[in-house]
């Protein structure tokens, strides 16, 4: 099955963040971290023609926005354009 979102909406895959360890070199559970935002890599983009990110990008977005799905064990996410917060640009 492929997904191609509509309209201004996005697809992602999300990117899982690192573990955090505390001071101490405790690991703290994901129900211990601060609520962030999401990243996600662009897999595919809708028809709309004014969305700002291209297909690779890695994204921002909030942490309780858009749908989650999964597609062969991989967790995505699709999003309005309108959601997102920031493209991340690598050093």
């Amino acid at each position: 099955m492929k997904i191609q979102p509509l309209g201004s909406r996005v697809l992602l895959k999300l990117v899982e963040s690192e573990q955090q360890r505390s001071p101490g070199g405790i690991v703290l559970p994901d129900s211990a971290k601060n609520e962030k935002a999401l990243q996600g890599a662009v897999l595919a983009i809708g028809s709309y023609e004014k969305i700002e990110v291209k297909k690779g990008d890695v994204v921002l977005v909030p942490r309780y926005g858009g749908t989650e799905l999964e597609q062969d064990q991989e967790k995505l996410l699709i999003v309005k354009s309108s959601e997102i917060l920031a493209v991340v640009k690598k050093k």
